[in-house]
């Protein structure tokens, strides 16, 4: 059985921004939040395919994006981890690993 597939996560940050929200007519403190998508093989190996770096207002979720390099230097670094982000890059590194120690022991020097 293969397990693959999507998934989708938001990530909630303890930074807040005082904006006034067109929404609730009032002032109020913003948060960052990170929503990302990402495919997965056995969820180790996994790729991101969309993220959003957003401002929301904690009582409607009314808000905006955020330049995404702008939010990562604010965040001090990528939240996503790493198996999430370039986990496939280690699943290709290991097929190849297989794929030389298979050629070695069937084509001895």
């Amino acid at each position: 059985m293969i397990l693959w597939g999507w998934a989708e996560r938001t990530i909630e940050f303890d930074l807040h921004e005082r904006e006034f929200c067109e929404c609730c007519a009032e002032p109020r403190d913003f948060g960052v939040r990170l929503k990302y998508g990402y495919g997965h093989f056995y969820h180790l190996f996994g790729w991101v395919r969309h993220q959003q770096y957003q401002l929301v207002c904690p009582v409607c979720s009314h808000g905006w994006l955020l330049n995404p390099d702008s939010a990562r230097a604010l965040l001090g670094g990528e939240p996503i981890p790493f198996y999430q982000r370039h986990g496939w890059w280690v699943m290709l590194a290991l097929a190849a690993i297989v794929g030389i120690a298979a050629y070695i022991r069937h084509h001895p020097a």
